[in-house]
């Protein structure tokens, strides 16, 4: 990701407080973002029918289809998008499928430190 210009981030969580406390962690990195966000993965994916998001940072546990569903559709429709599932359910199988999927995993709350390094950002 160029750093020169705004990165484009999607969130998708179906809680509104995970969301916005994502949100407060990135206003600290010094980088410039513009933020789409979704409560569901219906949602993200009808965003994402016109518009482009460098890095997604996706839950897992969401009404209707789980973040892991959601992350295999954009592998298909956004190649190029990098992805982190960020989610309190930390189990191996779960670890697993993020990663084969080229994901990465970051635990909820997620950590600052973590985040800044998906996102290639140096504190």
């Amino acid at each position: 990701m160029s750093h020169t210009s705004p990165i484009t981030l999607l969130l998708v969580d179906d809680s509104r407080v995970a969301r916005l406390s994502l949100l407060r962690q990135l206003k600290s990195f010094p980088l410039e973002f513009t933020i789409l966000e979704a409560a569901s993965a219906d949602e993200a994916q009808a965003l994402m029918v016109d518009k482009q998001a460098d890095a997604a940072l996706i839950d897992f546990n969401m009404p209707g289809r789980d973040g892991i569903e959601l992350a295999h559709a954009f592998r298909q429709s956004h190649p190029k998008m990098k992805m982190a599932l960020v989610t309190a359910n930390i189990q191996e199988a779960l670890m697993k499928r993020a990663h084969e999927l080229g994901m990465a995993f970051l635990g909820k709350p997620a950590n600052t430190a973590e985040l800044a390094r998906f996102l290639g950002v140096t504190l």
